[in-house]
Order: structure tokens, then sequence, then C-alpha cells
């Protein structure tokens, strides 16, 4: 019997999704979130064109607009389903997914029965109320179940994490544990917004090492990590070879005086201050703003969706009174009744402030989330 190597781990490997699972999870997950997105855009036009508010409707109207929304929630509904479950299944560890779910469970709850109470006034037909209310149960049925779920989720999650034999063994430092871990998580997807180890300026030499990596928790939440904690990067450059030791001190003591420089008097305004001079941390800023920076789009949809009405009335407001006054001065070289947009059959003038003011809204929450990540550092 060949003898066991000294320092050689007899844990073995944790349970993996095989890979043909893993792939179809995925392709599930993408399928899926199209179909969510296309239904819940087309569930929100017909609320937002004001399909449930007229105060008379019957016979074929009435059966074309239960059918249409009934279908397109139903769509909404089974695919949201489908994506959380799978998207659980596949990243069984990752615990954002939990987090995700809550959020996704708690619009579900709370903004989307908003948006359709907002545009099924009193004044609609019974049939129509009953319609919309159906909307808003749904809604709710289904947004505070998937709050519990996330909720069961990243509870259920902590407890099996607490109790395993691998976090008893990475707490007792066994070298063999934090192997096992880094050939784990070398296999795992990249997360959106990057953990600190899964960037370009984390390297992989300390990385097996760090304790951030084995905690699995990024190092600005525990605001202490390589480039600014020097007991840390001290322990972790013990363990590497004298040319790279140089190099990586090196970068490590130009983060720490850029920050330096930056420090405030408090402790916590100190540790942010280093945190946003790190190389790493903005890396995993860019990230950040890449998947933000696409909610401005929807975003600025259901915001103009919402103020459309508005939007029509100021245009009235100033073509009609403002535009007069200004003629009656002779500001204007021509009457406003001359209307050059509107002769266009497939042109029209309120449509094109809509589409306008949407432009310009979805650049201003670029701008915000531009500021909110790079200079905020949120």
């Amino acid at each position: 019997m060949q003898a066991r190597k000294p320092g050689a781990s007899s844990a073995k490997p944790r349970w993996q999704l095989p890979q043909g699972v893993r792939a179809a999870l995925e392709h599930t997950v993408l399928l899926a979130s199209v179909g969510a997105c296309l239904s819940l855009v087309y569930l929100l036009f017909i609320v937002l064109s004001g399909a449930l508010a007229y105060n008379i409707i019957g016979g074929s109207a009435l059966q074309q607009v239960t059918r249409s929304v009934g279908l397109a929630k139903t769509i909404f509904l089974w695919s949201l389903w489908v994506v959380v479950i799978a998207a659980m299944v596949r990243h069984y560890r990752n615990e954002s997914v939990a987090y995700l779910t809550m959020l996704v469970g708690a619009a579900c709850w709370a903004i989307l029965p908003l948006v359709v109470r907002s545009k099924v006034p009193q004044t609609s037909a019974q049939e129509l109320m009953v319609l919309g209310q159906s909307l808003v149960s749904s809604f709710q049925t289904s947004g505070g179940a998937l709050v519990v779920l996330g909720f069961l989720r990243v509870a259920i999650g902590r407890i099996i994490v607490l109790a395993s034999p691998a976090y008893a063994a990475k707490l007792a430092g066994l070298s063999g544990t934090a192997s096992e871990i880094a050939a784990e998580r070398a296999l795992e997807r990249p997360s959106l917004t990057r953990q600190c180890w899964e960037l370009h300026f984390c390297r992989g030499s300390l990385r097996s090492r760090c304790p951030r990596f084995l905690e699995g928790v990024s190092c600005w939440k525990r605001k202490s990590g390589c480039y600014c904690d020097q007991g840390l990067a001290t322990q972790l450059l013990s363990g590497v070879g004298a040319d790279a030791r140089v190099q990586v001190a090196e970068e490590m003591e130009a983060a720490r005086s850029r920050s330096q420089r930056q420090t405030g008097a408090s402790q916590s305004k100190a540790a942010k201050a280093r945190c946003g001079e790190c190389p790493i941390y903005l890396d995993h800023q860019k990230h950040k703003y890449r998947v933000v920076s696409w909610l401005s789009y929807p975003t600025a949809a259901a915001l103009v969706g919402l103020g459309v009405g508005h939007i029509i009335a100021g245009y009235d407001w100033v073509e009609f009174r403002l535009g007069s006054a200004l003629a009656e001065f002779q500001v204007l070289p021509h009457p406003l009744t001359d209307r050059p947009l509107q002769e266009v059959s497939w042109v029209s003038a309120q449509g094109a402030s809509v589409v306008l003011i949407g432009v310009l809204l979805v650049g201003l929450l670029l701008r915000l989330t531009e500021v909110a990540i790079f200079r905020f550092k949120l």
C-alpha cells in the first residue's frame, strides 16, 4: 500500500453539478429571462396604454383585453419562477441569487401593483376593475412567495455552511481545505460585479492563502485587503517568491500612498478612502457600472410610461399657450397653427416629445449612476 504524502488532505472535494446539467440550467435561465422580460413589457404596454381605463367595454373588445392580459400574466409569472428555481439550482452556493430573488419579489409585491392601480381608476368598467384586481393579487402572491423563498435560501444556506465539516476545517486552518476551496472556485463562473479574487489585479500566487478568498467575502466588505492592510499584506507576501514579492509590495505601497492622501480624521472615512483608491475595488466598480447601467433603460421606460399623460399635457401647454403668447409679440415667424410635423402620417409631435424626454431621462440616469458608483463609491 502506498503511503500518504505528508500534508496531503484526506477530505474529498465537494459535490459539483455535472457540466451538462450546468449548461442546460444556464440556457433555461437565459430563455426564461427573455420570456419574462418580453411578457412583462407587453403586459405593461397594455396597462399603461389605458386599456383597463375604459368606462364602458364589452363584447369582443373585453374578450381580447382579458385574453391578452391573462396570457401575458401567465407567461410572465411562469417564466419568472423558472428563472428563480433554475438560477438557485445552478448557483446553489451563491447567496447573491437569494438576495436578487427577494429584490424581485419585493418589486412584484409593491411596484407592479402600484403601476396597475395607477392605470385602473374608479371610473373604469366593472369588468376591467376585476381584471386589474386579479393582476394585483397575482403579483402580490408571487412576490410574497419569492421574498419568503429568498429568505429561506439565505437562512438554510447559512445553517448548512456553519454545520459543514469544511467550514470547521477552514476555521482550524488546514492547508488541504484551502487548496480544495481554491480548486473548486476556479471552476465557477465569475459573478456579475466580480468579487475581489475574480479580478485582474488579484494575484493568483496570493489567492490560495488569502483569508478573504477562503471566507468567500470581498475585501471591501471586510474593510481589510492586501492593498490596504499591512498585516495581511505581510502575511501573504511571506509565501511567495522574492521577485513576485518585490513587485506586489511596490503595487501595495503605491495604493496605500494614494489612499493616505485621501484619508480624513475618522477611521471609517480612512477605510472608505483606502477602498476607493484600491485598484481591485476600482476594477470591481467598473463591472458594477456595466451591470447597473442597464437598469437605466427599463427605469426610464417605466417613468415615461407612468408620466406620459403629464408629458403630453406639458407639450400641449407649450405649443398652444406659451406658443400663442410668443406669436402675439411676433417672436415666432409663423403662427403655431401650422404643424409641419403632424403632416407626416407616421410622425407625431407629441410622440416625438415623449421619445425626447425618454432619451434625456436615460442620459440623466446613466450620469447619476456614474456619479454614485465612481464618485461616491456606492
